[in-house]
């Protein structure tokens, strides 16, 4: 239970009570359960060998609400089901999705992001050189992640066969079988899941990004817009000051 104390009846003293209670009214008076959902993409989000949530956008997802007086419960499921149980106000929010203008419909997405991300195109080393863009990907079957938003040229794009996966590794097993010719991935979750696959030495990546952009911890509907509004404002404080401590954004 939080107290204050009081300083006798001295002008200064209740100010001082007055901004305490203020501060304090800012917070949940006992620490409210935030119940979050996503979709193992290490090593941006995953669990440790204890099944605990880890990964860059876990850390600062868990920072920042953990900053505003909440406590935080993260489940990992299929990520069509992440989406799902969010829409429909099972779950709280859901981190590491992409903003489309049809899920602003269905969530609450804050002004600021987790993180970037980059999708390029990946291939095996014996088919050749590495696929230089969308142009040359035409006649082959590229594998593209069930659920996920690709920019608006990737989703247009016509030329080549996109067949769906349910996952980054089930896609590399079906690159490294000859069943798809490429997979669009981002960059650092593909590499990591290729290490744990023994197929890193097998694979080639373009240089260049196809697809990518901001991707966000985004709440549902019955959410209270204060605590998102909240959260984005603690976010941008917490990217400013990671920046102005190291160096990096």
């Amino acid at each position: 239970m939080k107290t204050a104390v009081f300083w006798g009846g001295s002008f200064a003293g209740w100010m001082g009570v007055l901004c305490l209670l203020v501060v304090l009214g800012t917070r949940p008076a006992t620490a409210e359960t935030l119940h979050l959902v996503t979709e193992a993409w290490p090593p941006l989000i995953e669990q440790n060998d204890d099944g605990q949530p880890m990964g860059m956008m876990w850390t600062i997802a868990e920072k920042v609400l953990v900053d505003l007086g909440y406590q935080v419960e993260l489940e990992f499921v299929p990520w069509k089901r992440a989406q799902r149980m969010v829409a429909e106000g099972q779950k709280d929010g859901i981190v590491g999705i992409g903003y489309t203008a049809e899920r602003a419909s269905r969530y609450q997405f804050p002004e600021h992001y987790l993180i970037l991300s980059e999708t390029t195109i990946f291939s095996l080393a014996e088919a050749g050189q590495p696929y230089t863009g969308l142009e040359s990907l035409a006649g082959l079957a590229v594998g593209v992640s069930a659920g996920y938003v690709y920019s608006p040229r990737v989703e247009k794009a016509n030329h080549f066969q996109k067949v769906r996966v349910p996952s980054i590794e089930s896609g590399l097993t079906m690159l490294s079988l000859g069943r798809i010719d490429a997979l669009l991935g981002n960059r650092l979750v593909v590499w990591t899941e290729a290490e744990k696959l023994g197929l890193a030495d097998r694979l080639l990546a373009a240089e260049t990004a196809i697809s990518g952009g901001p991707v966000y911890l985004a709440f549902s509907q019955s959410v209270a817009p204060d605590l998102v509004r909240a959260f984005s404002e603690a976010l941008a404080n917490y990217r400013r000051d990671t920046l102005i401590l190291t160096g990096k954004p």
